[in-house]
């Protein structure tokens, strides 16, 4: 598996480009910059590695709650706020869960907003160092990336330009702009010469799956359940150009490190589900042990014992979520974040063809995806093409985020979604502004 991985290696700033310098690190907690410090040219690596940490940290924790209002987690904890978000009440702004991941999603957003400011006066001024142009891509990739989370899954948000400022919200209705902010971020990071191969994947793999969310979000909002695929030209035109670029199983991943714990957070999906057990992969994908808290007989090697969801062609444990459950649950706290992939290029043109009532353009693809896993047999029409669809999507993109969507568009609720929740009263329900942000800020009622 070729994997593009971004490895954090201390918690927000990152100074390991300034052993060499003098005056800005002569102090004796460097990692304790002082706002001056940041309008030193130098001080371009250590704040682009930042904005990686600050969303790293934001991710992990708002795929938690996510994850546990779909049908990817059970709640088998103490806290009932993890059991409100499973029964499909995810619309309280209340939540202490979905609360406490508002700070660090707005955090990310802010900062990566904040950084490319900085870097581009750097840059305007002449002053942008050599090789720092790449730093500025990796800066919009990270927006970009933030921007597309905050879309899928919030239902509202405040976007401010001043951290000491409060702003009104963006409003649910202009939503989707924020995928346009995300685009915008992609085209100046993919125009930047000198990138690395790998990055460049990155960029046309995202700049597809942005266009991919926000032609999903037009079917959400309103709901269009007669026509829930997806078939718009940008994503089918940037996802073919990703793979171009890929290797025949990228993955752009974020990675956690137990030398840096801050980056996960406190209430991170990998703590939550490996450790404190608040949450456990659910029974519609695994098979739990004898006491209900963890995945069975994962070190055996064998699918079928630890996995429940079958593969529809060929009726056994599904291997690549045997593989994506194997990784989570070994890795404990510090779990790694695919933020997209090959995988996810396949899936968004198998998706198309279907859309496009093209039968051999839907196998091609399809087949692409399952040839990745040598277990795994052709497709050639043993069943029915959406169904396999929708379990491509289930396994490839496992505690990913998009889940939901998925719920809501193919009309199939979770499995603990209760009958007077938000998600089956509203469907295209998503996490709401929160009260923290709420209380403090003045144009929110």
């Amino acid at each position: 598996m070729q994997q593009y991985s971004l490895r954090l290696l201390l918690a927000l700033f990152v100074l390991g480009s300034f052993t060499a310098c003098s005056d800005l690190l002569q102090a004796d907690n460097p990692n304790n910059l002082l706002e001056e410090d940041l309008q030193d040219p130098r001080s371009v690596l250590p704040m682009v590695n930042g904005v990686q940490a600050s969303l790293t940290r934001a991710f992990a924790n708002i795929v938690a709650p996510y994850a546990t209002a779909s049908d990817e987690l059970t709640w088998i904890g103490s806290r009932d706020a993890w059991q409100q978000l499973q029964f499909g009440n995810f619309n309280n702004p209340n939540n202490e869960f979905t609360d406490a991941a508002f700070f660090f999603v707005g955090e990310a957003r802010w900062w990566s907003d904040d950084v490319i400011k900085r870097i581009e006066a750097f840059e305007a001024q002449g002053l942008l160092l050599s090789g720092d142009e790449v730093q500025l891509a990796r800066a919009y990739l990270y927006g970009a990336v933030i921007y597309t989370v905050i879309a899928d899954m919030f239902d509202d948000f405040v976007i401010s330009s001043d951290k000491s400022e409060a702003a009104p919200p963006v409003g649910p209705e202009n939503m989707a702009s924020l995928y346009d902010q995300a685009i915008e971020y992609l085209n100046k990071g993919a125009a930047i010469d000198g990138i690395s191969d790998d990055l460049d994947a990155a960029f046309s793999g995202m700049m597809a799956r942005v266009h991919y969310s926000k032609a999903l979000w037009a079917k959400l909002k309103p709901m269009d359940l007669g026509n829930p695929l997806i078939n718009n030209p940008d994503a089918i035109k940037f996802a073919q150009e990703a793979l171009d670029k890929m290797g025949a199983d990228y993955k752009f991943v974020l990675d956690t490190d137990p030398t840096t714990p801050d980056v996960v957070g406190t209430l991170d999906i990998g703590q939550q589900v490996n450790q404190r057990l608040e949450m456990r992969l659910s029974d519609d994908y695994i098979i739990p042990d004898a006491e209900k808290k963890r995945v069975a007989n994962l070190s055996d090697g064998d699918a079928s014992t630890s996995i429940s969801l079958l593969d529809p062609i060929d009726n056994i444990a599904d291997p690549v979520l045997y593989d994506a459950v194997l990784s989570f649950s070994t890795q404990a706290q510090f779990v790694d974040f695919t933020m997209v992939s090959a995988r996810e290029m396949y899936l968004i043109l198998a998706e198309a063809a279907l859309a496009q009532e093209d039968d051999a353009g839907f196998a091609t693809q399809i087949n692409a995806l399952r040839a990745l896993d040598s277990k795994l047999s052709a497709y050639a029409g043993q069943v029915d093409a959406m169904t396999l669809l929708k379990h491509a999507r289930r396994v490839n993109l496992f505690l990913q985020g998009r889940r939901i969507a998925d719920h809501y568009r193919f009309e199939e609720s979770a499995t603990d979604w209760q009958a007077n929740s938000d998600a089956v009263l509203n469907p295209g329900t998503f996490f709401p502004i929160t009260i923290t942000e709420i209380r403090a800020n003045p144009f929110i009622n």
